[in-house]
């Protein structure tokens, strides 16, 4: 993990126009929260997957395009041509803990839940929490044993990020026995 920049906010997608444009799928089930926080002078770091290469960049501007489910466009100061922007495709924007935008109580970025350990109100471990799936009608937490939970009040009963626990209603059919 990059400790100076461990917030995963945004994967480029693609170049747009010739004046260093590019568009970006921002990353959560919440694109406003990231929006909020990839504000214009923010240092942020992208990082190409394949390789591991990095490029520290200056964010400019992030717009909307399009809605509902529109494009987002950004510019960084050091892209200034269309071939830069083509470079960087594919390439994910990280940006440091302290730029990251707060959420209402009770809501959570989904790498403060990653590898949480979850737990039946019965005291069964079903894993640790290996994704967040995002779905229309809500998320949903997948464990590292592939079980999967509706990410809605009936069933998450608590989440306690400082003991490194999920807490989650033991109903029949939840999982398989051990």
């Amino acid at each position: 993990m990059d400790e100076e920049y461990p917030v995963l906010a945004a994967q480029v997608v693609g170049a747009h126009g010739v004046g260093g444009n590019v568009r970006l799928r921002l990353v959560g089930a919440d694109p406003a929260a990231a929006a909020r926080s990839l504000q214009a002078g923010l240092a942020v770091r992208l990082v190409r997957p394949d390789a591991g290469a990095r490029r520290d960049l200056t964010l400019t501007s992030l717009r909307r395009q399009g809605a509902p489910k529109g494009a987002w466009l950004a510019h960084f100061r050091e892209i200034t041509d269309r071939t830069a922007a083509e470079e960087i495709v594919g390439w994910s924007v990280r940006i440091p803990e302290a730029a990251r935008a707060p959420l209402p109580e009770g809501e959570y970025y989904v790498d403060e839940l990653v590898g949480l350990e979850v737990v039946t109100d019965a005291g069964r471990s079903l894993g640790q929490l290996a994704d967040v799936l995002h779905s229309p009608a809500n998320d949903v937490y997948e464990t590292d044993r592939g079980v999967l939970i509706p990410a809605v009040a009936a069933f998450i009963l608590g989440i306690d990020r400082a003991a490194g626990r999920i807490t989650v209603r033991d109903v029949p059919g939840l999982a398989d026995e051990p």
